[in-house]
C-alpha cells in the first residue's frame, strides 16, 4: 500500500517505502503502476491521490508533468514526501473531500488506495470532480479472490468487473488493465545488467504462458469522459533472489516434511513389531499356563520331588 488512509493503528506498516524492499517483488509491483501511468502525464497537471512518501509523484513529475501534486491523509507521510522531494508540492487531505476546485487536473492517479476506504463511490465521484472533462483517472485495486485474503486494513477489494462497474457510474469510458507477477529470464549486455535505475531497456519482451483476464493479482483501470488512447504495457524486472530464496525455503520444507514422514513410517513399523512380539509372548504364556494345569505336569512334578528325597 502507498498510504495511510483509514487512520487506523498499524496501517502505516502497509506503506511502501522505496529502498526498504529493494529489488523485491513488492517494489516491482509498486513502481510498475507508476511507470505505466507516466506515459499519460507529459505537459499535464497531475494529482497523485494517496501519494504516501511521494516516490510515485516524483516519478510522474520526472516523466514531464506540467504540475505534480501529491495528497495523503497521513501528515507523517506528507512530511516525509516533502523532505524527500522539496521541489514538489504535497498536501494533507482526505480523498472523500479533496481540497481542490472542480476541473483542476488533467490526470489523477490513485493506486492501492480505494480498497482502504469506506464510501468508495463517494471517493470516485471526488476524483472525477477534480478532473477536467478530457482528463484521465488511473486507479488500482487488489483483485478480491486472487489477492491473498485477510488483510485487516482493507475495507473492500474489488473484482475486475466490480471496479469497471463502479467507475462506469462516474465516467463514460472505462478500460481495465491486468497486473500479473511473472518470472523472467533476460539476456542483456553488461551495461544493462549492472544498471539499477528504472527505465526502458533496449530489449524485446516475450512470454511463454497466458492467463485469463480476471486472474490478475491487481486490476488497474483508466477512466475518462472522453475516448481513451492506447497505452502499451510496461514491465519492471526485480531480483530473482526472492524467487530463489522461496524455492530454497520450499525445498528445505519439503525435505523436512520427507524426514518427518520417514520417521513416522519407522515409528509405525516399530509399533507394529511391538504388537507382534507382545502377541507372541502372550501365546507362550498361555501355553505355559496350560502345561502347568495338566495332570502330566503334576505327575512329573511329583516324580521330580521324589528324586530329591534323602537316601
Amino acid at each position: 500500500m502507498d498510504v495511510d488512509l483509514s487512520n487506523r493503528v498499524g496501517e502505516a506498516a502497509e506503506r511502501f517505502v522505496p529502498g526498504e524492499r529493494r529489488g523485491e517483488l513488492i517494489e516491482a509491483e509498486h513502481l510498475a503502476r507508476y511507470w505505466w501511468a507516466s506515459q499519460m502525464v507529459a505537459g499535464r497537471r497531475l494529482l497523485d491521490a494517496g501519494c504516501g512518501v511521494g516516490y510515485g509523484t516524483a516519478m510522474l513529475a520526472r516523466a514531464g508533468a506540467a504540475e505534480a501534486i501529491g495528497l495523503d491523509l497521513s501528515p507523517d507521510s506528507v512530511a516525509a514526501a516533502g523532505k524527500a522531494h522539496p521541489e514538489l508540492t504535497f498536501v494533507t487531505g482526505d480523498v472523500h473531500a479533496l481540497p481542490f476546485e472542480d476541473d483542476r487536473f488533467e490526470v489523477v492517479t490513485c493506486f492501492e488506495v480505494i480498497e482502504h476506504v469506506d464510501r468508495q463511490q463517494e471517493v470516485i465521484a471526488e476524483l472525477a470532480r477534480v478532473l477536467r472533462p478530457d482528463g484521465v483517472l488511473a486507479i488500482s485495486s487488489p483483485n478480491r479472490g486472487v489477492y491473498p485474503s485477510g488483510n485487516p486494513h482493507h475495507v473492500h477489494e474489488y473484482t475486475p468487473e466490480e471496479l469497471r462497474a463502479e467507475l462506469a457510474m462516474a465516467f463514460a469510458h472505462v478500460e481495465l488493465r491486468r497486473q500479473h507477477d511473472w518470472v523472467a529470464s533476460a539476456v542483456l549486455d553488461d551495461g544493462q545488467v549492472s544498471d539499477a535505475e528504472l527505465g526502458s531497456l533496449d530489449a524485446d519482451v516475450g512470454k511463454v504462458v497466458g492467463y485469463e483476464p480476471g486472474s490478475e493479482t491487481y486490476t488497474l483501470a483508466i477512466a475518462s469522459q472522453q475516448p481513451l488512447r492506447a497505452m502499451p504495457g510496461r514491465v519492471v524486472l526485480g531480483s530473482v533472489d526472492e524467487v530463489r530464496d522461496g524455492l530454497l525455503q520450499g525445498a528445505r520444507a519439503k525435505t523436512a516434511l520427507a524426514d518427518v514422514a520417514h520417521l513416522q513410517e519407522v515409528e509405525a513399523q516399530l509399533r507394529h513389531e511391538k504388537r507382534v512380539l507382545l502377541a507372541e509372548l502372550e501365546e507362550v504364556r498361555a501355553t505355559l499356563r496350560t502345561i502347568h494345569r495338566s495332570w502330566l505336569w503334576r505327575v512329573a512334578k511329583a516324580v521330580r520331588g521324589l528324586g530329591r528325597l534323602p537316601r
